[in-house]
């Protein structure tokens, strides 16, 4: 055998060895619900199933909560859907009442709003609190020196727009979403795949279409 033919037969070999590796890598890349890169292997592991148990879990406490007299928590159904059709918890969003504003009234879908929010996924071995994959201020939480982000309240996933219809000017809550009411079972702009959200979102100000939005600081 020449040369020149085990140089051809060696460069074939490479690259179909590369070809695989490719492949097997956009697999692995398409894959819902995957563990991440900057993250152990196991961080993320059965984790459509720990966010459903954990999900649940709030959803248990504030029923509890609430049954006891305790007005701080609510479960409320997405705005889509009434008390009545709502049927799975999945069709909830559970919210804690942190600091209660002084509105009365609460946006509607067309309305723009201007918050503070800082999103959060469950709480893992590395992340007791969760790992913040997002938020509109940076430091501390101080409403002198944080700057308000905003948007219509359509614009956002299901559970924060039912939230946000749910709340008064100044109200500050821990508002749990499942993922059926946020990202649902896909990676999607940097948000993992089944995951349930917990943010940390405050109402400053809102406005009806077509009005000045109000001066808020």
């Amino acid at each position: 055998m020449s040369i020149n033919n085990i140089i051809a037969g060696s460069r074939k070999a490479a690259s179909r060895y590369f070809f695989f590796l490719m492949a097997f890598a956009g697999i692995i890349s398409m894959t819902s619900c995957s563990e991440s890169d900057d993250d152990t292997e196991d961080e993320y592991e059965n984790w459509a199933e720990r966010n459903d148990k954990y999900f649940n879990s709030i959803y248990t406490q504030a029923e509890t909560a609430i049954k006891s007299g305790d007005d701080s928590w609510k479960i409320i159904p997405t705005y889509t859907k009434d008390s009545l059709t709502a049927k799975a918890k999945t069709d909830f969003i559970v919210a804690h009442v942190e600091t209660k504003g002084t509105g009365t009234v609460s946006p509607i879908y067309t309305d723009t709003v201007s918050i503070h929010y800082r999103g959060y996924y469950m709480p893992t071995d590395s992340y007791a609190e969760g790992k913040q994959f997002d938020s509109s201020w940076t430091g501390d939480y101080n409403l002198k020196t944080m700057k308000p982000t905003g948007n219509y309240v359509y614009s956002y996933k299901l559970g924060f727009t039912t939230a946000l219809m749910n709340m008064h000017k100044g109200d500050r809550w821990t508002v749990y979403i499942p993922y059926t009411l946020g990202y649902g079972v896909t990676d999607d702009k940097g948000i993992r795949g089944c995951s349930t959200l917990r943010f940390d979102l405050t109402l400053v100000e809102f406005a009806r279409k077509g009005d000045t939005f109000p001066t808020y600081q």
